[in-house]
């Protein structure tokens, strides 16, 4: 039981470096390639030379998503939800429309059908939203079952940690609303990079609140790792 609870200790933790690292991993990423450093949303990184690492860092937190499994079986319905609109992003690529630097580009489509954008949007708007039932919902439970009353000191100031990451979530998907509907009825590009810049707060939120739920435990799931680390390849 005791290696069962490490091992998701040790999962929060992927999926929370995972959130983190990627935006930085795409910009400094592209640039080695001379490409722009930072491209109108990360979803357009998809067209560049980290065209695989994009894909392949969603299609993971997609995976680590739908395997976890929590105390509830709502813990594991927006996990499962989260995963498959993890792997909706990926699968279903924003236009081409507003790429940096064409002549740098890594990839093209000879076909992208006009519903993709639908499919890609949505995915993304309810990625968001389960990272902030997550933070505001899920992790302010107790993985021993304690109601609220019987919290301590310290997990009363991670709640707090995770409420400030759910709203940092929240208000950062409403910047990005916000700048794309004045956008939108100005007619004009006001901010033009305002979604890779709240897509990246909102990913840096995300997988704080992931690191910190994966801390319970840190020295005995750092344990259980150079344990598995060590075991022979069979």
């Amino acid at each position: 039981m005791r290696n069962h609870t490490v091992n998701y200790l040790v999962l929060r933790q992927f999926i929370g470096s995972l959130g983190i690292l990627l935006p930085f991993l795409l910009v400094f990423g592209n640039r080695c390639f001379n490409a722009a450093w930072v491209q109108p949303s990360i979803s357009h990184y998809y067209y560049s030379h980290m065209h695989f690492l994009f894909v392949g860092v969603l299609c993971l937190i997609a995976g680590f998503l739908i395997t976890y499994r929590g105390m509830e079986s709502f813990d594991n319905r927006v996990s499962n939800i989260a995963g498959i609109c993890a792997l909706g992003v990926a699968v279903f690529p924003t236009g081409f429309e507003g790429f940096i630097s064409e002549d740098t580009c890594y990839l093209t489509l000879h076909a992208w059908p006009s519903y993709f954008s639908y499919l890609h949007y949505g995915s993304a708007v309810c990625l968001f939203v389960c990272f902030a039932l997550f933070c505001f919902k899920i992790f302010t439970l107790d993985d021993n079952n304690r109601s609220n009353s019987q919290f301590e000191a310290k997990k009363l100031r991670r709640n707090r940690f995770y409420r400030l990451c759910g709203w940092g979530i929240v208000l950062s998907m409403a910047a990005i609303g916000g700048v794309t509907l004045y956008n939108h009825l100005n007619d004009s590009n006001v901010f033009p990079k305002a979604t890779f810049y709240f897509e990246t707060t909102s990913l840096l939120f995300f997988g704080n609140s992931w690191l910190l739920k994966g801390s319970l435990d840190w020295p005995q799931s750092k344990f259980y790792l150079k344990r598995l680390m060590a075991q022979p390849f069979r």
